[in-house]
């Protein structure tokens, strides 16, 4: 698993039929040891997350099973909606992900 922020929207008009009706998002891992990596996720997402917003990541299987079903061809998907992190500054050297556990999360 792993945190990140969710930084903009996939749209994919063709697909493969198993993907039809899943919401794709471009999520930006944070590292906890060090500044956030260059890298970038896209991951699949039924829970609605939204730009900005902190998400809660699962890779493999792990992250089909989230979504519901073994079958499908994704690598990773949201399996939840940050609402607050309790984060020991001390032992953080990430000011991103310390910038993020004071930042509180806009849900509607």
């Amino acid at each position: 698993m792993f945190l990140g922020r969710v930084v903009g929207n996939v749209w994919a008009t063709k697909k493969v039929a198993d993907l039809e009706g899943v919401r794709f998002l471009i999520v930006h891992p944070f590292d906890l040891d060090k500044e956030p990596n260059t890298n970038i996720v896209v991951v699949a997402d039924r829970l609605g997350a939204g730009i900005g917003e902190v998400v809660l990541c699962a890779y493999g299987k792990a992250a089909r099973s989230a979504i519901g079903n073994q079958d499908l061809s994704i690598e990773a998907a949201v399996i939840g909606i940050v609402d607050s992190i309790d984060l020991n500054k001390e032992q953080c050297l990430s000011e991103t992900m310390a910038a993020a556990a004071r930042m509180p999360q806009n849900r509607s």
